[in-house]
């Protein structure tokens, strides 16, 4: 059933896709400002500050050095007297919605993008996609972070394997069926500068980008996806930090199921919202019907089939080959398989965490991934 749901995803969401592809970018140059927030980015915010420069829709770079306490602020002081087009904004810690807060009220622009410190933009019209999408009636559009594999380890290329092509699919059948996709992720979004500032950010929750999406389509506002922009974001070099990463997502989703409940009863809800947590407990229960059967039994020798079927193996080696395509990097696909293992990190996740804050709404402390340094070729 799971497999047959996802050929469906694949087939109607790529045709739109393949249909898209034909709608050109904007040529509105010099349009946008962009707010990056930086906390103790030291290792990766100069070559985000770089490929935000370069493009030429960006009018200004504003970053908001949110209290770091390592080399950020000396690197981005350096880099804003080279660049008149940079406005370094220094403060005492607030958090990222603080952050985006004040960089919000320097906004000169009718255009906003959103992104993080770890988030490169490749040249190229990614933005100009984005742009398109709002002159064609959005409010808000999300563009698709990829993994940025340069200087990274195994767990990012594992996690590469099928992060862009599964985010793609997903997120245009939502925005299909659901009327707006998922998420307008924190490292890939462009708002009209008007809504943002009638719409504030919240710090209510660790995931702000998702409430901040959520509020918007509550709202009455036109969120797209648009799959042509890519940003290219660090990814987690350890488990222990995948799983504070993810308990994060997966407890702030929780959490903003609990604080948008009206929404689960719209369109929104029943095929953007619900399909992703319907879709968990269907895995966990098919896994342990699936396990406990092998062992009822006693084919303890297919215990590897029952956590990872053929068929299951079969896509997970498709979708590599995109990935593996679009890197450029063969191993992508000899890894493929492996990915499994976010899926059982989201599943354990949810089982110990993500029903409790659905339950409490409590959430965790917000942590911060450990980074590696960009390596530009």
């Amino acid at each position: 059933m799971k497999t047959l749901a996802f050929l469906v995803v694949v087939i109607v969401a790529g045709a739109w896709l393949i249909w898209r592809r034909r709608m050109p970018p904007s040529r509105n140059y010099d349009s946008i400002d962009a707010i990056v927030p930086a906390f103790n980015e030291e290792l990766c915010i100069a070559d985000t500050v770089r490929g935000l420069l370069a493009s030429r829709y960006i009018n200004r770079v504003i970053v908001v050095d949110d209290g770091s306490t390592d080399g950020t602020g000396a690197i981005l002081n350096a880099l804003a007297v080279q660049n008149p087009r940079l406005h370094i904004l220094h403060q005492p810690n607030t958090g990222k919605s603080g952050a985006l807060t004040r960089g919000l009220s320097f906004v000169q622009a009718p255009y906003v993008f959103l992104t993080d410190a770890d988030t490169v933009l490749p040249k190229g019209d990614g933005l100009g996609y984005l742009l398109a999408e709002i002159e064609r009636g959005a409010d808000a559009v999300g563009g698709v972070p990829a993994s940025n594999l340069n200087g990274a380890g195994l767990l990012p290329h594992i996690r590469a394997t099928v992060k862009l092509p599964m985010i793609a699919l997903k997120r245009t059948f939502q925005q299909l069926l659901g009327g707006a996709p998922f998420l307008i992720s924190g490292a890939c979004g462009l708002f009209k500068t008007e809504v943002l500032r009638t719409v504030p950010f919240s710090d209510r929750t660790k995931v702000e980008d998702l409430d901040m999406t959520w509020t918007l389509v509550a709202q009455g506002y036109k969120v797209r996806q648009s799959t042509r922009c890519i940003v290219y974001a660090q990814e987690c070099n350890s488990l222990r930090a995948e799983w504070l990463r993810w308990r994060r997502w997966i407890i702030g989703y929780a959490v903003c199921m609990r604080l948008h409940w009206k929404l689960l009863f719209s369109r929104f809800g029943v095929f953007s919202i619900l399909p992703m947590f319907l879709v968990v407990l269907i895995g966990l229960w098919a896994y342990a019907v699936s396990v406990s059967s092998t062992f009822a039994n006693g084919a303890v020798q297919h215990f590897s089939l029952a956590l990872f079927p053929l068929i299951w193996v079969a896509v997970a080696y498709a979708i590599g080959a995109a990935s593996a395509l679009h890197y450029r990097r063969l191993v992508l696909f000899a890894l493929a398989p492996a990915a499994v293992v976010y899926v059982l990190l989201a599943y354990a996740i949810w089982l110990i965490h993500g029903l409790r804050g659905l339950i409490t709404g409590v959430e965790p402390k917000r942590d911060k991934p450990v980074r590696y340094a960009h390596v530009v070729v």
